[in-house]
């Protein structure tokens, strides 16, 4: 969870993969801390998850009753440190019922109850209530449990999905997941949740790039056609001049990032399609033909402004505690400094050109 740059080698999706790390902006130190911490605590890790569905929660219950020899074996074989199922905590009513008729009857444990008690400082009748409770025993239900603390545990793991009931089994410490796989595949669907996960950031990160392309080319095509009032030539070397503007910002912009140490993500890459909005404005303000140099003056001294009053508002942004918008602000501030710089050297025309056209 460390380093700098796009996941995967390049930018998020690259390599048909995708990194969620790469979406937070905790410390890497802060999440390998977070680790240990959840391992000595026996925490559930979320990594690979397995499924047991069925037609009611009973249903479930046996069914991962089932798979506990398998994951005791894997247990004991070093390929897991442990699993957190519903059958641990509720076991069937079958296993229930088997248990609940290992128990003494109420004559025998009353003649116990009284025997341990014998010597001791107990009034007379202090556990008729244990008794009671033990003679009207019955397998327990998972709605005999809602309200309680034990029913909060197991929400989670046994839910209604539907017309049928789910159960997730969640594996902790995973060492060999191919192991693993192969012990539980028959019994359950075993769910790899960063691997899902990675691939919905990785296919909606390749949409948006491709959106990104098609939008690029959508503007270049615009630009040309708005620009080309003296001829496409000229057209086509204004909006090169604006398209070279505006990139020349962007690349610079993400250079400066990396270069400060700064992982780069979906986050980052929403900002800088707000960059690239704010340098196209720029760009063809300077790009266009105007009048004197009065006119130039006027448009330079309004950029200017407009510029400064981004870069006070994204600037602020960028001294906020909240990862996402500190993330977002820093990166507007920085691309709008560089958008202007680039508007200005490379769309701007040389005042002697426009004035030779003018002439004309």
């Amino acid at each position: 969870g460390g380093g700098g740059g796009w996941p995967s080698g390049g930018v998020p999706g690259a390599g048909g993969g995708g990194d969620l790390l790469a979406l937070s902006r905790v410390p890497a130190v802060s999440l390998a801390l977070a680790r240990a911490w959840r391992a000595q605590l026996g925490a559930p890790d979320a990594g690979l998850v397995a499924v047991v569905r069925g037609a009611t929660a009973e249903e479930v219950l046996v069914r991962q009753e089932a798979l506990l020899p398998a994951l005791e074996r894997l247990r004991a074989e070093g390929a897991l440190s442990g699993a957190e199922l519903a059958a641990r905590l509720l076991p069937s009513a079958a296993v229930q019922r088997a248990r609940l008729a290992g128990l003494p009857d109420g004559a025998v444990l009353r003649a116990r109850v009284e025997a341990a008690r014998a010597g001791l400082p107990f009034r007379a009748g202090a556990f008729e209530g244990f008794l009671e409770d033990v003679g009207q025993a019955a397998p327990l239900r998972p709605e005999d449990l809602a309200g309680t603390v034990l029913g909060a545990r197991i929400g989670p793991l046994l839910q209604r999905r539907g017309e049928g009931w789910a159960g997730p089994v969640v594996l902790q410490g995973v060492v060999d997941k191919t192991r693993v796989v192969a012990a539980l595949a028959g019994g359950a669907l075993l769910v790899d949740v960063r691997a899902e996960l990675g691939g919905v950031l990785a296919a909606a990160t390749s949409r948006v790039w491709a959106w990104l392309g098609g939008s690029a080319a959508a503007v270049l095509a615009v630009l040309a056609l708005g620009l080309s009032r003296a001829g496409w030539r000229a057209g086509l070397g204004d909006a090169a001049r604006v398209v070279s503007a505006v990139a020349a910002a962007l690349m610079v912009t993400v250079a400066a990032l990396t270069l400060g140490g700064v992982r780069l993500s979906l986050i980052h890459l929403v900002a800088l399609q707000l960059v690239a909005g704010v340098g196209l404005d720029y760009a063809l303000f300077f790009a266009r033909r105007q009048l004197d140099l009065e006119e130039r003056s006027r448009t330079l001294r309004t950029l200017v402004t407009c510029n400064g009053m981004t870069l006070l508002t994204f600037g602020l942004l960028a001294t906020c505690q909240t990862p996402v918008l500190r993330d977002i602000g820093v990166t507007v501030a920085v691309g709008a400094v560089l958008a202007m710089g680039f508007a200005s050297l490379l769309a701007g025309r040389p005042a002697a050109i426009e004035d030779e056209e003018f002439g004309r």
